[in-house]
Parts: C-alpha cells; structure tokens; sequence
C-alpha cells in the first residue's frame, strides 16, 4: 500500500513545500490588508514604523516620492524618520496610493511580519483569537497548531489512552 513517513521526515516534506510557495504580491497585499483590518489603530502605526524602518532608505525615498506624485501634502522628512511615515499612513488616501506603488510591496512584507504584529497575534488581544486566524498568521505568532492526534496530552501508554480505566 502506501509508505510509511516518519515524523520528522513529514516535518522535512512540508518545509520544503513551504519554501518552495513563494508568496505573490497579490497574496503579499491580501495578508496586508487581512492584518491591517484585524490589529487596532495603535498596532497598525508601531508595524508601519517597525516595517518602514527594515526598508533600506534609497527604497524608502522611492515609495515616498511616489507617494508624493500623488499627495500633495507628504512631509518632507518621511522617509528619513519612520514615525512620520506611520503617522501619514493613518490617511486612508496615503493607504490608497501605497496599494499602487509597485516598490511598496516590500511594505507590506515588512508591516505583516513586523514584531508590533507578531506581538499583537501572540501576546495581544490577538492571541484570544489565534485559533481562528489563517494558519500563515498563526506561524507569525509562534502559534503551534493542533496536534494531529487531537490532541491527546501523551503519548506513553496508560496516560489518555483508557487503559487505567480498564477500556
């Protein structure tokens, strides 16, 4: 019949499955928007202030002047200062016309997999709900999903299994 895979060779398999699915930009602003529709106000400008700072500066000035081609009120130091770029992000213009920017994908990236994010998901409000999350934010959070055994405490015969009560 069929071959019997190991466990830590499953966990070998799925790994590799994993990195081998690169993430699209499509995808990229899908979790983007999954994530900036789900975290509080507060959280969402400490991501765009933790996720622009990652970005080097000469991509930063790119996302800015293109933001600026299509805002007329942009601060000057934007780029250079990322709580600036947090605080401009509150305009849901700004948000807008981040969307169309082909450089600010990398952004996006950065805002998901931001630790402001990662903590709101497993620490936060956000971790009451972490089951309920898809799985790519539950693997953000450090979460471990349900066992495959249902989650049976132990593995060891006699613990869980009912045969201290003689089933």
């Amino acid at each position: 019949m069929g071959e019997y895979i190991d466990a830590t060779s499953l966990e070998v398999i799925v790994k590799r499955r994993q990195t081998q699915h690169a993430i699209t930009d499509e995808e990229q602003w899908a979790r983007y928007a999954f994530v900036l529709g789900n975290v509080p106000a507060s959280v969402a400008d400490k991501a765009f202030a933790a996720g622009f700072a990652r970005l080097p500066l000469a991509h930063r000035e790119v996302i800015v002047d293109q933001l600026r081609s299509q805002l007329p009120d942009v601060p000057s130091n934007t780029a250079e200062v990322p709580e600036v770029f947090a605080r401009l992000m509150r305009d849901l213009r700004a948000r807008a016309a981040l969307v169309g920017i082909g450089a600010a994908t990398a952004l996006a990236a950065e805002f998901v997999a931001s630790a402001p994010i990662a903590a709101y998901f497993a620490r936060g409000v956000g971790s009451v709900s972490i089951e309920h999350q898809p799985l790519w934010v539950q693997e953000l959070a450090g979460h471990e999903v349900a066992p495959i055994d249902g989650g049976r405490a132990h593995h060891r015969p006699g613990v869980n299994s009912g045969e201290w009560f003689g089933t």
